[in-house]
């Protein structure tokens, strides 16, 4: 055919209400059906967060097998201390906001750190994998957790160690967040 012919008709196939075109695969198909789902370890269901537990996975490498569990275990405690912090610190904006008439004293901004500080001396190692990757480095993988009460009880603490008015009310309250934000995590 010739080239008018074909222009001819592509404007009446478009006129009409289909279009075609041609692209390129930049991944041959063949790769494609090659490729295989990584599948980390401690990802399943019994390693996540839930109603009791605050968990969090993670991982070392290094040619020594001891500095590879010394860096995933320093990793697994930065993360979990993150964790920790970030949950305290939005229960106490909320609990401030709802229940303090949006008055935040200092024991309240800083409690996430000490609550943290505290709960990482609890930490638990729930599980462990060692794998050894080409090149004989040891890949450490750990899960750790630390229990909701052991937070819950040190944010206790910390709040008991500031203002002595409405304590017992406000752990009540504190606790009733706590317990909304610990439901949000890893669902």
């Amino acid at each position: 055919m010739k080239a008018s012919n074909l222009s001819v008709i592509a404007l009446l196939l478009m006129g009409s209400g289909f279009v075609f075109s041609s692209c390129s695969s930049a991944v041959p198909l063949a790769r494609v059906q090659e490729a295989k789902e990584i599948k980390f370890p401690f990802s399943e269901k019994e390693f996540k967060s839930n109603n009791e537990f605050m968990r969090v996975v993670a991982h070392g490498e290094s040619a020594s097998s001891t500095m590879a569990e010394k860096i995933a275990m320093q990793n697994a405690q930065t993360s979990m201390s993150t964790r920790i912090k970030s949950v305290v610190s939005v229960v106490t904006r909320d609990f401030s906001k709802q229940y303090s008439k949006g008055d935040v004293n200092e024991s309240y901004e800083s409690m996430g750190l000490s609550v943290s500080n505290e709960t990482l001396s609890m930490l638990n190692v729930l599980d462990k994998k060692i794998l050894l990757q080409p090149g004989n480095i040891y890949d450490i993988w750990v899960v750790v957790e630390v229990s909701k009460k052991s937070i819950l009880e040190s944010a206790n603490r910390a709040m008991s160690n500031g203002k002595k008015s409405q304590m017992e009310a406000d752990k009540d309250k504190f606790r009733e967040i706590f317990d909304r934000e610990m439901e949000k995590l890893d669902r």
